[in-house]
C-alpha cells in the first residue's frame, strides 16, 4: 500500500471515528451497541460437558500444585531447622 493510500485510509478513519453532528453521540452509541451485539452472537459457547471437564481439570491441577508447594515448604522448613540445629542455634 502506498503512502498516499495509507493517508487516505487514516483520514477516513478519523472522519468516521470523530462521530457525526447528529445528537450528542447517540448515533455513535447505537453503532457501538449494534457491533457489540453482532460480535456477541458469533461467540461459540462451550457445552455443559466441556465446561464440567475443564472445571474438574483446573481443580485437580490446582490441588496437585498446592500439594507440591505444601510438601516443598514442609521439606525446606525441615531442612532449615536441621541446619540451624547443626550450626548451634536455638
Amino acid at each position: 500500500m502506498s503512502d498516499e493510500n495509507k493517508n487516505e485510509v487514516k483520514s477516513e478513519e478519523v472522519e468516521s471515528s470523530s462521530g457525526s453532528s447528529k445528537g450528542a453521540g447517540g448515533n455513535r452509541l447505537s453503532s457501538i451497541y449494534r457491533t457489540y451485539r453482532s460480535e456477541f452472537k458469533k461467540i461459540v459457547w462451550p457445552s455443559r460437558k466441556t465446561t464440567f471437564k475443564h472445571t474438574v481439570t483446573v481443580i485437580v491441577v490446582s490441588l496437585i500444585f498446592g500439594a507440591f508447594i505444601a510438601l516443598s515448604d514442609y521439606g525446606y522448613s525441615f531442612l532449615y531447622r536441621q541446619f540451624v540445629y547443626l550450626v548451634g542455634g536455638n
